[in-house]
């Protein structure tokens, strides 16, 4: 899988094989990171003719040995006379000049196109061929040869040292994980695809070695992951190498350590005589590392390959020994260590009280080992269940979303109380709602109706995170219908304990409120409820969304920023999503700049998709557009479409197809604008609220562009009706510019200047208004004027930091026909209009009818009416006359064009 999360390197490779320039890139690899993988795959990036040579170890004691097996691999009729001609000996300095010089001279008088040359572990050859190749590298110009050298180190005094280098770094964890969930055909949970992430610290060979080695024993997620994961023992030799030169005593600790994740140190000093020297010895030799009273090797494959190396017996005995030592110091401790000598029946709930502990305290790995350990022990033990769920819940909260799966399905398959599978299934179902997929009211409702009776409380509070979930989805009417039925829930609660849950009661009411301001409701979302307890963080999250959808963009993002940086015991999954709806909020403000920079930050801190997948893909293909990356975006779009075709969810796609409808009317793509703006547009009016999906006046824009306006006019029409009562300063504005569109004459102009009046909040839709005002301003000839408005534009599309909005701003300030007239010197072109003069300038310019009348504002037709008038009056027969007479040599610079009065 040499292509997940290598995308930069495979376009740095692109860079240098399509480059004019002949050059050569070291790719620089240790072992088992992908250097192999990637430089095999060079060959089929291009359609060049390729050479792909491995080096081998076992003739680097032969001079010029790999220089010969790269001739006779290239197999190039000139290049073969040489290898005849190298020196077949010991060769010194002068020989080694002789055959460089023979080389580069050969590349230089071949007839074959442009070649690629490949050599994996090119310092692995003979030390003669690594000089001469070296050389050539730096000289390749004129040769039309791209080389490539794969290292496994880059070594100072190198004969490729100083040249450009692509250093491979280890796989991003989640990239790690994509790539094992995608290798067939048997695959691991996904739980134990992130323990091996975790373990092979992104290295791919040790990913793939670790999984084939758990395939067996984990098919299905139904057995313990064993601890630690088994090797195959590819690096063993590398790490005989760094225990090697260990004194026995600092081994003795090495081989103790490897026994638990970490230990407590005084433990080990009650073991070993003198421990804290040899800790600080292998401290020094970077093989463990300390946190605070623990110490543990960091490496768990070097853990893995020095817990391997000891017998069972010895083992045992150094479980044993430890846990005898940690009486009174290490409780925790003692009890793993104990697990493995000493299991008695109530070892695995022990085990899981101790894991609940280390999640609760942010030790999350340490704890994944207890539960598996307890797992190993007795997988069906009576109590289990209900231990498992707690720490479902407790890995939930924190955003362990693969491992909270595992055990609460772990914890199904062996209960049978049914208060315990409410709280299971309950919890699967918020795991489903933070991810963003796709889940039937039917089936949250009828787990309610069947099991709700066994915690009402409980039930309560699911059905309204349910409640706002459908109606972030904008499905408003499911939405009531949840929570409803929590309403329903809570006056049983009153009924069974005479006592309601008050905190449950007011994040109901924040809901119905954040429904009430999507539905274009005018309830105030600033209403303060109170909120105190579990219920702060949900409701302040819900106002904030509410705050949001209102345009009260300021208020949100002071209470996304208050939600994002609070240091409270809350669960995690209510920082996440605010820092990915705050994201949302800055694109609605018009923030262009911010929302980028704020997307970027996910992308580093969160790359995978783990909450809200939807709104993770929408973020991608925007972003890729705004920046005008729209080879990125193509790819975003497409992934974002695979999304959306296993996921019954209307407003996502809604969403999608209005983002591409947005940017394809800013790239001039008019029929893909409408096409995608149409189909927006016909999914989103479910929605009622135009504010939602912001596409309408998009698509009366693109229809007007397109001489459509018969169409434009009923669209804006539909808008408008749509648009009743509702108090949206972005529509406002929006809807005056469609207006200002739509009209004629110096009707246009005045709808123009009231578009303008006052100082919208909107710096973005404003820049938008005076850029269309701009290009009216053209049309009718006054230039200065349009100048002036698309500098005023500039200064507002900067503002915003909407990069792509800004060049293609600039793109129409530096065309010509920007520029004030000059007198026209053609004396044929005379005899036209002033309006018929401009048509046939944008003729000459190579503009179709179609593109003319979107310019214009006018019909198709209007302009062929008007191009046959001007035909008749010139005395020619065809666009390209028409375009010789127009573009005359003695112009100095061309006419204005100007709206025709037709």
């Amino acid at each position: 899988m040499p292509f997940v999360g290598r995308r930069k390197e495979l376009d740095r490779i692109l860079s240098v094989i399509r480059g004019p320039k002949d050059s050569a890139l070291v790719v620089v690899g240790p072992q088992g990171v992908g250097k192999t993988a990637l430089l095999s795959a060079i060959p089929t990036l291009s359609n060049c003719r390729s050479t792909l040579l491995r080096a081998a170890a076992a003739e680097s004691g032969w001079p010029l040995s790999g220089l010969t097996a790269l001739l006779n691999e290239m197999d190039d009729p000139v290049l073969n006379r040489i290898a005849g001609r190298l020196p077949g000996n010991a060769a010194g300095a002068t020989d080694l000049q002789a055959a460089a010089g023979l080389l580069l001279s050969g590349l230089q008088q071949r007839l074959s196109p442009r070649t690629v040359i490949v050599i994996d572990d090119a310092d692995r050859m003979d030390p003669a061929s690594q000089a001469v190749i070296g050389f050539l590298a730096r000289r390749l110009a004129g040769t039309d040869t791209v080389l490539f050298a794969g290292l496994r180190t880059d070594l100072p005094g190198s004969p490729f040292g100083g040249l450009p280098t692509l250093r491979l770094g280890a796989l991003g964890f989640s990239d790690t994980v994509r790539m094992l969930e995608g290798m067939a055909p048997r695959r691991i949970t996904t739980a134990a695809a992130q323990a091996v992430a975790a373990a092979a610290h992104g290295n791919p060979l040790a990913a793939v070695e670790l999984h084939d080695q758990l395939v067996e024993r984990h098919a299905g997620g139904r057995s313990a992951l064993p601890v630690p994961l088994p090797a195959n023992g590819s690096f063993d030799a590398g790490f005989a190498g760094k225990v090697r030169t260990l004194a026995p005593s600092a081994r003795r600790v090495l081989d103790l350590l490897a026994l638990s994740r970490h230990t407590d140190i005084s433990a080990i000093s009650r073991t070993c005589g003198g421990a804290w020297t040899w800790v600080d010895e292998l401290l020094a030799a970077g093989l463990v590392k300390r946190s605070g009273r623990h110490v543990g090797i960091g490496d768990q494959l070097l853990r893995e390959y020095v817990f391997r190396a000891m017998a069972p017996a010895e083992r045992i005995a150094g479980h044993r020994e430890v846990a005898e030592a940690a009486v009174g110091v290490d409780a925790r401790g003692r009890t793993w260590h104990l697990s493995f000598t000493d299991a008695g029946p109530e070892m695995p709930l022990q085990l899981l009280r101790h894991a609940r502990d280390l999640a609760g305290e942010g030790d999350v790995p340490m704890a994944l080992e207890y539960v598996e350990r307890a797992l190993a022990i007795d997988p069906g033990h009576p109590e289990t269940a209900a231990q498992l769920a707690g720490m479902a819940e407790l890995l939930f909260n924190r955003g362990e979303f693969a491992y909270a799966r595992r055990y609460l399905e772990w914890a199904q398959r062996i209960t049978h109380d049914p208060a315990l599978i409410l709280r299971l299934t309950g919890l699967d179902f918020e795991i489903q709602f933070a991810e963003g997929t796709a889940v039937r009211s039917s089936a949250l409702l009828r787990l309610v109706k069947e099991f709700g009776r066994h915690d009402p409380a409980y039930s309560a509070g699911l059905l309204v995170s349910g409640g706002c979930y459908y109606a972030e989805r904008w499905e408003l009417q499911v939405a009531s219908d949840v929570l409803q039925a929590s309403a329903d829930v809570l006056r049983q609660c009153d009924t069974l304990t005479g006592s309601a849950t008050g905190q449950h009661r007011a994040m109901a009411r924040q809901a119905g409120l954040l429904m009430d301001v999507i539905g274009g409701g005018t309830a105030d979302p600033a209403r303060k409820d109170g909120h105190t307890g579990a219920a702060r963080a949900p409701g302040l999250l819900m106002s904030a969304r509410a705050l949001t959808y209102a345009e009260r963009y300021d208020s949100a993002r002071e209470a996304f920023a208050l939600l994002r940086n609070s240091t409270g015991p809350g669960p995690a999954a209510w920082q996440h999503t605010a820092a990915i709806l705050a994201v949302d909020n800055e694109i609605r403000a018009g923030n262009v700049g911010t929302a980028v920079r704020m997307i970027d930050d996910l992308e580093l801190s969160e790359p995978d998709f783990l909450y809200h997948r939807g709104m993770r893909h929408l973020f991608r293909v925007w972003r890729a557009h705004s920046v005008g990356d729209e080879a990125q975006a193509r790819v975003a779009a497409a992934e974002a479409l695979r999304y959306a075709g296993g996921e019954d969810h209307p407003a996502f796609t809604a969403q999608l197809a209005a983002c591409q409808g947005h940017f394809a009317l800013l790239r001039g793509d008019l029929a893909e604008s409408v096409a995608q703006l149409s189909r927006a547009a016909e999914t989103g009016s479910r929605f009622g609220n135009p504010t939602l999906l912001r596409s309408g006046p998009d698509l009366v824009e693109a229809l007007i562009r397109l001489g459509r306006h018969q169409e434009a006019t009923q669209a804006l029409l539909q808008l408008e009706a749509r648009s009743a009562g509702l108090r949206s300063p972005w529509l406002a504005m929006a809807m005056a510019r469609s207006r200002a569109m739509l009209a004629d004459g110096e009707q246009s102009l005045q709808l123009f200047h009231q578009a303008l009046e006052g100082r919208s909040p909107h710096t973005l839709e404003r820049a938008r208004t005076l850029m269309c005002y701009a290009e009216r301003l053209h049309a009718f000839g006054r230039l200065r004027d349009a100048r002036d408005a698309l500098l005023r534009a500039k200064v507002l599309f900067d503002e915003a930091g909407a990069d792509a909005w800004t060049q293609h701003l600039d793109s129409l300030l530096l065309d010509e026909r920007m520029e004030p007239s000059r007198p026209q010197v053609n004396p044929a072109m005379l005899l036209l209009s002033d309006h018929e003069r401009a048509l046939a300038r944008m003729v000459a310019r190579g503009m179709r009818n179609k593109e003319i009348a979107g310019t214009l504002y006018v019909s198709v037709r209007t302009v062929e009416v008007r191009l046959t008038a001007i035909y008749r009056k010139l005395g020619v027969e065809s666009r390209a006359q028409l375009t010789a007479l127009a573009a005359g040599k003695g112009t100095k610079a061309p006419e204005p064009y100007v709206l025709p009065v037709l």
